[in-house]
């Protein structure tokens, strides 16, 4: 009885190692054209496709393995005596291995010179159908669609001729997964395009997850926690330059940064510290911005990572360094800058790309819970400022104006409850995560106060409304007369009745930031 193998693969490299290899354990090669065309230079027993259906490839390629002689190869039962006789009867012989990969949809994606039409062209629908049929098969087909499982799979065969159910069973499921990533991504294409998105759909009817592992990672939040990287398969926007292998801990960080840095202008340093800034300052010079930013909380950037949006030059590096820092990530390095950082060995540091920050990479934002996903837009703090309402009697200054733009830009990036102090260009005090806004309030102030800053110029932003006058009056206390906040409490009346009694400007953006 003849041993077929079905090798279909877009990406040649390599394949012929283990088209060799099977014909030396006796296999005969079924191949479409253009693996046919590669794999004959290396290998005798190479029979095409079209010579075995005795039909040949149609539709420019569009149609090669969809058919009965082929489909019935991979999936008949081999313990079924309906499908034996069947097979006999029709003269058709059992494939035992398929070999597949697909059409480079995401790669002809990705390049910009791609028109429509080609990237449809892209879209694989034979591979699939061999992929998911030697799946279904799975107690007597071998599915491999990773070229790092071709060996065990050669090493097994060298020792019985039938592959392990446990090892065909494992090539099932990768193989599953890998249709189904394929098949997200040709989804998220036809979402994306200009018909679809004039849908306006906010959330969809299906949830595709999809993401493919890219990092393996020690351990999670704790030691105890396996975890790993999985991302999107679109290129990243931010690549590793230096240091040890990046933690769950510090990706979540890395993230805060970047979903941070993107609201600022003007040279901006941000310290992250545990997903939180401790410090944000602007300024004309990255070096006096990082000043701003660690003379908010001297002690808490200890051990954090530092984000800047413009390229670091050697005096802000050599500041930055005088204290432990986890990352440090910038948009580019001046020359001779990374031979500075690099002597910390274990340091990280990151380079991205800020167009990269315009929009999410992925259209939604996902939280697992127990028993299933929350989704939702991204907020991404695009306020239209032309929809503000001042409610106090007395008008915000132009300087207060400013700064309580600043401050709202930091209060929408902390987690809730959430207060911000701070001038028109750093921050002075942060209070966040807290049950209540006066807590908030009182961490803020206090935090202000331990570290000497003046609060005669600053003002304050809260994520959340007021409920009560509470706050206004705390604030009131240490000097500020400036307020930015959502509105829309049952106690907005009381508020602003303490702003007008105590002089206080307040404004109203009417939109909530809470982060959770």
């Amino acid at each position: 009885m003849k041993k077929y193998a079905l090798i279909s693969v877009s990406d040649k490299t390599g394949i012929e190692t283990i088209a060799i290899e099977l014909e030396k354990l006796g296999y005969t090669i079924l191949s479409t054209s253009n693996t046919f065309k590669h794999l004959s230079q290396f290998c005798q027993a190479v029979v095409e496709i079209s010579e075995l259906t005795g039909f040949p490839e149609i539709l420019d390629g569009r149609v090669k393995t969809l058919h009965p002689v082929i489909h019935a190869g991979i999936l008949s039962d081999r313990k079924n005596e309906a499908h034996r006789k069947t097979m006999t009867e029709m003269g058709i012989e059992n494939i035992d291995i398929v070999i597949v990969n697909l059409y480079p949809f995401e790669k002809t994606r990705a390049d910009s010179s791609s028109t429509h039409e080609k990237i449809i062209e892209n879209i694989d629908i034979g591979g699939p159908s061999l992929i998911r049929a030697a799946s279904k098969n799975y107690r007597y087909v071998a599915a491999l669609t990773d070229p790092r499982d071709y060996q065990p799979t050669v090493e097994l065969l060298k020792r019985n001729p039938h592959i392990p159910e446990e090892w065909s069973s494992y090539l099932a499921f990768k193989a599953f997964s890998m249709v189904s990533g394929y098949d997200a991504m040709i989804a998220d294409y036809f979402d994306k395009l200009e018909t679809n998105r004039a849908r306006n759909i906010a959330v969809p009817d299906y949830l595709e997850l999809s993401a493919l592992h890219t990092m393996s990672l020690r351990y999670g939040e704790n030691p105890h926690q396996q975890a790993g990287f999985y991302s999107s398969r679109q290129k990243g926007g931010w690549t590793q330059l230096h240091g040890k292998e990046l933690s769950f801990n510090n990706l979540l960080d890395m993230d805060a940064g970047f979903r941070a840095i993107r609201l600022f202008t003007e040279p901006t340093v941000i310290i992250i510290k545990h997903c939180n800034p401790c410090g944000i300052g602007s300024a004309f010079t990255l070096s006096d911005a990082y000043k701003k930013a660690f003379e908010t909380d001297t002690i808490s950037p200890f051990g954090g990572i530092v984000i800047v949006n413009r390229v670091l030059d050697l005096e802000t590096a050599v500041s930055i360094n005088k204290t432990f820092t986890e990352i440090l990530i910038a948009p580019g390095f001046q020359d001779g800058v990374l031979e500075v950082l690099q002597k910390k060995k274990d340091r990280r540091l990151i380079q991205y790309n800020h167009a990269w920050l315009e929009k999410p990479t992925n259209n939604l934002q996902i939280k697992t819970l127990f028993w299933g996903y929350l989704v939702q837009q991204w907020d991404l703090v695009n306020d239209d400022i032309s929809t503000w309402r001042v409610v106090s009697a007395r008008q915000p200054s132009q300087y207060e104006f400013d700064a309580l733009l600043f401050a709202w830009k930091v209060v929408a990036i902390l987690k809730s409850n959430a207060i911000a102090i701070t001038t028109d260009d750093r921050t002075l005090g942060l209070g966040l995560g807290q049950t209540s806004r006066i807590d908030s309030t009182d961490i803020a102030v206090m935090r202000a106060k331990k570290f000497g800053h003046d609060l005669s110029r600053a003002v304050c932003a809260s994520d959340g409304f007021f409920p009560f006058r509470d706050s206004i009056d705390e604030l009131y206390q240490h000097g500020i007369k400036a307020m930015i906040q959502p509105g829309g409490s049952k106690g907005d009346d009381e508020v602003i009745q303490a702003c007008n009694e105590l002089d206080i400007a307040m404004v109203f953006t009417g939109v909530r930031h809470f982060k959770h």
